[in-house]
């Protein structure tokens, strides 16, 4: 409960409960469209689901300037890769964000904008900067692979502290080699995890893949699950963040 209140208190965890609410909304509204007994429901569903939208949009103004700071720090990192990756990353999710904020701008009314092109413009950044990270992903697992990491502290493995992930461990061997891997290089897991289900979300509004929005809405739910185990427990954040 304590982490929870903590998790709550914080801007990025407020943001992550949202957004985890936000795609269950759109989930289950594109999950029960069709029953005409629930279309009370639907509507209210696709209310909330726009609410979260704007609300998460309120919390992130002014955010473009702090990631674009933080884009001055990776340029002193001495890997070249990921000073490069992280760096090109941060300037991608800083223009993101800018447009985020000119299109909360104009659904709130204080300026005339067209939010179709400025959403466009939203995704291809955002889709920009969802490629890198994996980009940086992928170079850590091939850290990984050549350096064969092994985390030795049994104490804080995931399968002895989740009941359900320790149950297939034991009883479903094929599940093993990445419930091993989720143990020694957790960090690395979970960003693959929410960066591999975010990518979907822009693909589909650029019109590059064709998902349903029920699709999209639990693509969105698992990378916010994700997000937030990552700020619940310090061994899941991926560093240099």
């Amino acid at each position: 409960m304590e982490r929870w209140v903590r998790l709550n208190s914080q801007t990025a965890g407020k943001d992550k409960i949202i957004r985890l609410l936000q795609y269950l909304s759109r989930f289950l509204s594109h999950n029960i469209e069709g029953k005409k007994n629930l279309r009370d429901l639907v509507a209210r569903l696709k209310i909330i689901e726009n609410s979260f939208s704007s609300f998460r949009k309120l919390l992130r103004l002014g955010k473009s300037i702090e990631v674009l700071h933080g884009a001055l720090r990776t340029l002193h990192l001495n890997d070249a890769v990921l000073r490069v990756v992280l760096t090109l990353s941060r300037i991608y999710q800083s223009f993101f964000l800018i447009v985020d904020h000119i299109i909360w701008v104009g659904r709130v009314g204080l300026l005339d904008i067209n939010k179709e092109k400025w959403s466009q413009y939203s995704n291809r950044f955002w889709l920009g900067s969802i490629i890198l990270n994996l980009l940086r992903d992928m170079y850590e697992l091939l850290q990984i692979y050549n350096f064969k990491t092994v985390c030795f502290n049994n104490k804080a493995c995931v399968y002895n502290s989740i009941p359900v992930i320790k149950t297939m461990y034991r009883t479903i061997p094929v599940t093993r080699p990445m419930i091993d891997f989720a143990e020694h290089h957790r960090d690395v897991f979970w960003d693959c995890v929410k960066n591999l289900c975010d990518i979907w979300i822009p693909l589909t509004a650029l019109g590059y893949v064709k998902f349903s929005p029920g699709t999209v809405g639990a693509l969105g739910t698992v990378s916010s699950a994700a997000g937030l185990y990552v700020l619940l427990d310090p061994l899941a954040k991926l560093a240099p963040a």
